[in-house]
């Protein structure tokens, strides 16, 4: 579900890009940014999140290496839909508005930049969709059943994912996990029993 650039729209996208390198936790942009490029991570990570006033975090979307972020929009100039902050040391690069409107104008780049895009936009359908359920066991339920995203065993990040704390994802991993419905082994969860997983709903 991540949108990767394609190699040869991203060479021409970024061919006049603006190289920027960040230290882990230094914010790239936030909700008062209004956004007039697109942008590529280079290396390291970059995450989307909404900061909470407890102090915690919503993590929204995690940016790989070549992974692009901004593209929908960098079209629209409106304000960043969260923070983008380097999860650890990371470069990336960001070109301007006209530079993409430029590169676009060729039909294959286009079909390329919006099959991602829409390969994004489920993505942020399921977030949605988790986050609307309203007990933990629920979240994670709909999480193992539609596309199983829970990266055990990184209870941080998967509690991130979820919006909820870490705690009460571990004290419902165990529950279930107590009730026979899933089972953690190696780093991973595996469903046991799907019906009383559906049955959370």
């Amino acid at each position: 579900m991540n949108l990767m650039a394609d190699n040869w729209v991203s060479d021409e996208l970024f061919k006049q890009g603006r190289i920027i390198e960040l230290q882990k936790g230094e914010v790239l942009h936030s909700d008062y940014d209004k956004c007039s490029a697109l942008g590529k991570v280079v290396s390291g990570k970059l995450r989307l999140s909404r900061p909470l006033s407890t102090g915690r975090e919503i993590v929204l979307k995690e940016f790989l290496p070549e992974e692009l972020f901004a593209e929908l929009i960098v079209f629209t100039g409106e304000n960043y839909p969260g923070w983008l902050i380097a999860s650890e040391v990371s470069t990336v690069i960001e070109v301007d508005y006209q530079h993409v409107l430029d590169t676009l104008s060729s039909r294959d780049a286009l079909v390329t930049f919006i099959s991602g895009i829409s390969k994004k936009m489920n993505h942020l359908r399921d977030k949605i969709e988790i986050i609307s359920h309203k007990t933990v066991k629920q979240k994670i339920a709909f999480s193992l059943l539609t596309d199983g995203r829970l990266r055990l065993p990184s209870i941080t990040q998967n509690a991130d994912y979820l919006g909820c704390s870490r705690e009460a994802l571990s004290r419902a991993l165990s529950e279930l996990e107590a009730a026979g419905v899933i089972v953690r082994e190696k780093g991973a969860i595996r469903i046991k029993d799907r019906k009383s997983l559906e049955e959370l709903f």
